[in-house]
């Protein structure tokens, strides 16, 4: 948990990712952003749970993906008309997994997140 800690204070929070064959980054957000992010999708979601789910993980990606610090898309609605719903969910997929990886706490439990907090 020591390592994974470190990591998430110190290491750079952006990565190389692939989309369609071009290297792009992918940036971890900060909470603030996700919270902000998550607001804006609440109040457009319509009620469809997977339409829902496609926007909101269309709106991460626009967040999320950029090249030399610039947005590689400049609204969800651009990824939605761009991507297929297979590639926006890899986007997706990709920001959880390494999400998790770089932060222990959110899904670790409760006993490994008590120890990581005695830290």
């Amino acid at each position: 948990m020591e390592k994974a800690l470190y990591r998430l204070l110190n290491e750079e929070r952006a990565r190389d990712f692939v989309l369609r064959g071009q290297k792009v980054h992918m940036v971890l957000l900060s909470a603030a952003e996700l919270l902000e992010l998550r607001a804006k999708e609440s109040a457009e979601e319509g009620g469809d749970a997977f339409a829902d789910g496609v926007h909101g993980c269309a709106a991460l990606a626009a967040r999320c993906l950029c090249i030399r610090g610039t947005p590689v898309f400049q609204s969800a609605q651009e990824v939605l008309q761009t991507l297929s719903a297979e590639e926006i969910n890899a986007v997706a997929a990709a920001y959880s997994t390494w999400s998790r990886e770089i932060d222990p706490g959110f899904d670790c439990g409760e006993r490994s997140a008590e120890a990581l907090k005695k830290v």
